[in-house]
């Protein structure tokens, strides 16, 4: 005769990653590497050439999918949005500078 396999069931849910999370995270990400971005360009006087170039790219990038995602998250029709908020507020300036920062670097 066969054994019965036991099934065990726990009641304790794991948490989500949500992507107001995600968002705020990319968010600082972004903000980090504006700031560290804009020192080592003071301290070598405007001369970081290509890598400083691809990493404001990157964390622009950053800044842009966070914003979608703070907006995604707050078009959820969820209880707590004060972390979807201040995501989508934090990205969206976040976006607005590096845009602007790409801006006067071309022209």
């Amino acid at each position: 005769m066969a054994k019965k396999k036991q099934v065990k069931y726990t009641f304790i849910e794991k948490e989500k990653v949500t992507d107001a999370r995600v968002s705020l995270t990319l968010s600082v990400i972004s903000l980090l590497i504006l700031i560290v971005t804009i020192g080592i360009s003071f301290l070598v006087q405007a001369k970081g050439g290509i890598i400083l170039g691809a990493a404001g790219l990157i964390a622009m990038l950053f800044a842009f999918y966070g914003f979608y995602l703070g907006m995604r998250a707050l078009s959820a029709k969820k209880e707590n949005t004060a972390r979807a908020t201040l995501s989508a507020l934090i990205s969206g300036v976040m976006s607005i500078l590096w845009a602007i920062l790409l801006l006067l670097g071309i022209h």
